[in-house]
């Protein structure tokens, strides 16, 4: 890879900027970065002295060989002038933004398009990263990009008819599972003694052991749980609580994410609509 370009360094484009020069073998020098508000840019320089930060998106798109799109569906409409009038053919387009129709974005004068959806695992250097590429890639393009992700994620070529299920698992899980870790140290410390720092602690250190657990392949997640419960223990006097309050709560959670998922591709259709006219 050459010249990278970020459009929008917040929570996913920022850490996508940190990972591919720390992980990606992307040089500073190498790294553009472009965002509305100036002094977010700034703040790379500080961590960052030696990579770039475009004034503006035709500055950015000039420059690079390969642009990020890292924003929400609704900031589409301020950056469809810019892209239909300075992307280049040779260049390849990647969204990290789900609801958006990759038969869309290949209206615009760029032959490979492809949608990358990231996890804030992937600062770890690993981790999946969802994929799915455009229709005018060869096999040989594909691979040679693939292998590149690879050095700072593990890619997951899927089809759209999962893409929202899998983007809930994989980039909202970890939200997910922060959350209700959380609710589990706060009844902790409001049902015991334990103080919430030691609890707190006490939760951070299993979760890297348990995921250390799944890694190293001693377990998968029903051998884990089944070898926990052991018959006529404490866990299994837990884990029927856990049943009865949990029933239908991710499936409510599924209804939500996937009725989102529809209102923001409805509204990237109506913004994206310009390019099938043109």
């Amino acid at each position: 890879m050459k010249n990278i370009g970020i459009v929008g360094v917040g929570n996913m484009g920022g850490m996508l900027t940190e990972v591919m020069m720390e992980r990606g073998g992307i040089p500073e020098k190498n790294m553009y970065i472009y965002n509305r508000t100036l002094d977010r840019s700034l703040d790379f320089k500080t961590s960052f002295p030696h990579l770039n930060v475009a004034a503006d998106l035709p500055g950015l798109l000039t420059k690079v060989d390969i642009v990020f799109l890292c924003m929400r569906p609704g900031q589409y409409k301020d950056i469809l002038y810019d892209l239909q009038r300075h992307l280049a053919y040779d260049q390849i387009l990647a969204t990290i933004t789900s609801p958006v129709l990759l038969e869309d974005l290949e209206n615009l004068p760029v032959r490979r398009v492809v949608r990358t959806v990231p996890s804030i695992v992937n600062k770890t250097g690993k981790g999946p990263l969802l994929l799915t590429f455009g229709e005018r890639w060869t096999e040989t393009e594909k691979k040679s990009f693939q292998t590149w992700l690879s050095k700072f994620s593990q890619p997951v070529t899927i089809s759209d008819d999962i893409l929202r299920v899998s983007s809930d698992i994989v980039s909202c899980g970890p939200a997910f599972i922060s959350f209700l870790i959380e609710r589990f140290i706060y009844s902790a410390v409001g049902e015991t003694s334990i103080k919430l720092e030691d609890a707190e602690q006490l939760a951070e250190k299993m979760m890297i052991s348990y995921g250390y657990l799944l890694q190293q392949g001693h377990y998968d997640l029903r051998s884990l749980r089944e070898k926990v419960n052991v018959p006529g223990g404490i866990t299994g006097e837990g884990l029927k609580v856990l049943d009865k309050h949990s029933e239908g709560m991710f499936e409510e959670v599924f209804q939500q994410t996937h009725h989102k998922f529809a209102k923001d591709k409805e509204e990237m259709k109506k913004f994206l609509s310009i390019l099938n006219k043109g």
